[in-house]
């Protein structure tokens, strides 16, 4: 009988590395605009992130192979990076994709998951605590990002049960 071995860590993805690099145009222009699109919507959060408009915030998916540089300001765009070698940046935001998605539409307290290490920040601060504080004014869901005309409720819903489902499983696979 052979029995499945199960990792203390989730396996490397470094090998997806490159086919994603090779796909990051198309998910580049599908970010920006997304972006652009909530800048136009929701002007107020980047008004508020005005002073840190220069800034580019890595946000680095947990075992990803790759990573999102985000300058947040109305003209602003999105870069796949690889994460070992993301080039220059103001602040690194960490966690597993879920996280994110939970600190991003306010799910996830910010405070209590930066303090338990659920996220992990590094290099300037105050810029990410600016990002956080125009976040959780804005009160944005996924589909603020998504911005679908209709179904936003659905799409919440949607993100919401992946993010649990992802959760259930790597609780499972521990």
């Amino acid at each position: 009988m052979i029995r499945a071995t199960r990792h203390a860590s989730p396996p490397s993805a470094d090998w997806l590395a490159e086919p994603m690099m090779v796909m990051r145009a198309p998910v580049e222009q599908v970010l920006k605009r997304a972006l652009r699109r909530l800048a136009r919507r929701r002007p107020n959060p980047f008004e508020r992130l005005a002073e840190h408009d220069q800034s580019t915030f890595l946000i680095v998916p947990a075992n990803w192979p790759v990573a999102f540089a985000l300058t947040a300001r109305a003209d602003g765009d999105v870069r796949v990076v690889r994460t070992r070698s993301p080039g220059k940046f103001t602040a690194r935001i960490e966690g597993r994709i879920e996280d994110l998605l939970d600190l991003f539409d306010g799910t996830l307290d910010a405070d209590s998951a930066f303090f338990s290490r659920t996220i992990q920040v590094e290099g300037d601060t105050g810029a990410v605590l600016a990002l956080h504080n125009a976040l959780e004014a804005a009160e944005l869901s996924v589909a603020d990002l998504v911005g679908a005309p209709v179904g936003g409720a659905l799409i919440n819903h949607a993100s919401r049960t992946a993010r649990r489902v992802a959760r259930r499983m790597r609780s499972e696979a521990a």
